[in-house]
């Protein structure tokens, strides 16, 4: 970093990203990006960062996983409000010890996933600090009052989720505790792939209710959107999708599996809700080419709880939370 600066990290970040993107009157080159909105669409703005330390270890982390990561987490809130991703800006701390491969193989890795997604890297800052921070904000747009919401869950909604759940979880836990053979557990953490394109699919879907992305575990998440629609749900842990072999891993470790699918996060799947007389899990997981699977359903109240082969079981844990200690 001493050696590049700051302009010439800005003018590397230009010559990669491009200064002219489709849909932007404005990007990369000027005090500000411009965007042509598009006509009848209402737009869709999110932010999440991620900080060295704290969301990742450079001693687990490679450089272009990183990169995807990034962007990733945030297409992942795009999708769950079902909006087509457009751009974003990236404001990127680094310390000067900083590496060329470790800067190169971060921007191969961002900017390969927004070239995928199509949304393009229009703005943003770069500034010297201690660690490694990344922060992006990410827009998208949906057709105007059509975005998916965490308050419009109904009671008798069916409860969807897509994917499998708990796989990010424990593969944090066993980069923490040092396992050294890398595991789709732990491909899961490091690199994640949300589906972020099947939100928009959703919005075409009769019947669709409430939705928001898998970031900080089932059971933290569904209670938002119990709280935002003022329902209560009950969800069947058997029904619960988990990768193969994910029990028996979860007993070699001596870890709960349901402590890891409620309060784990980081799967970055949907959770949904449809109406009672939507299309099945089944009908989804054909129309969408991605695993669907029903766990439950909402029902009055203004809190989840949970069943185990009909009967209610309470599942000790609590989510990570930013502030509190662990």
């Amino acid at each position: 970093m001493k050696a590049l600066g700051e302009r010439g990290l800005v003018e590397l970040i230009r010559r990669r990203a491009g200064s002219r993107q489709s849909g932007w009157r404005v990007a990369i080159g000027d005090d500000a990006a411009v965007m042509r909105a598009p006509q009848g669409q209402d737009l869709v703005y999110t932010s999440d960062t991620l900080v060295e330390g704290t969301h990742f270890r450079w001693s687990t982390t490679r450089p272009r996983a990183l990169g995807r990561k990034t962007l990733a987490v945030n297409l992942s809130d795009l999708g769950a409000m079902g909006a087509t991703p457009r751009g974003f800006l990236l404001n990127w701390t680094l310390p000067e010890s900083s590496s060329a491969s470790q800067i190169d193989g971060f921007l191969r890795g961002l900017l390969q996933l927004a070239n995928r997604a199509k949304c393009p890297l229009v703005g943003g800052d770069t500034v010297a600090g201690p660690v490694w921070t990344m922060s992006v904000t990410a827009i998208g747009s949906v057709p105007m009052g059509k975005g998916l919401l965490r308050s419009t869950a109904k009671v008798g909604d069916r409860l969807m989720v897509t994917g499998t759940l708990g796989a990010a979880s424990l593969g944090l836990y066993q980069l923490e505790a040092g396992r050294k053979q890398a595991s789709i557990y732990q491909r899961r953490q490091l690199d994640p792939a949300p589906p972020y394109e099947l939100g928009r699919r959703l919005l075409r879907s009769r019947g669709m209710g409430a939705a928001l992305d898998l970031s900080d575990g089932l059971a933290t998440d569904l209670e938002r959107i119990c709280l935002s629609s003022e329902v209560g749900a009950e969800v069947d842990l058997e029904l619960i999708p988990v990768n193969r072999g994910f029990h028996r891993s979860c007993d070699k470790e001596n870890l709960n599996p349901w402590e890891l699918v409620l309060f784990g996060g980081e799967d970055y799947e949907l959770l949904f809700t449809v109406r009672a007389d939507a299309s099945t899990a089944s009908k989804l997981t054909r129309q969408l080419g991605h695993r669907v699977t029903e766990i439950g359903r909402i029902v009055r109240g203004r809190r989840p709880r949970f069943r185990m082969n009909g009967k209610s079981v309470s599942i000790p844990g609590r989510a990570f939370e930013h502030f509190k200690t662990r």
